[in-house]
């Protein structure tokens, strides 16, 4: 039978009270600092064709002329989203792949778990 989760109480309440005041602190900086106004890229920049520049080490006025962007800092952040996505496909392939054992305890409602059949 299944019970409802119960709230446990049991312990110091250190660990609550030090991430409260951590969020209190974080609060405090963000609220009190003051940020510049945004910068954006000239109009008509080519940002992804620099991009692909930087990548593949080409003289991005070659591919872009006048419109080239410095891109070369977003490498480091390109790259890292890119592995990450990567690792989701793969971490979502791996637990959508199934066992031949699992699939039958599953389809015969957990009754049956492989082996023989008698």
């Amino acid at each position: 039978m299944t019970t409802k989760p119960e709230l446990q109480t049991e312990g110091s309440f250190v660990a609550g009270l030090a991430a409260i005041a951590l969020f209190v602190v974080f609060g405090a900086v963000f609220m009190g600092v003051s940020f510049p106004a945004p910068a954006g890229f000239g109009e008509g920049a080519s940002i992804t064709k620099s991009l692909g520049a930087a990548l593949f080490d080409i003289e991005p006025s070659l591919l872009v002329g006048d419109a080239a962007v410095p891109a070369e800092g977003f490498l480091v952040a390109f790259i890292l989203i890119a592995v990450a996505l990567d690792a989701a496909l793969d971490g979502a392939l791996m637990l959508a792949k199934r066992d031949d054992e699992e699939e039958t305890a599953i389809a015969d409602g957990g009754t049956h778990h492989g082996g023989d059949d008698s």
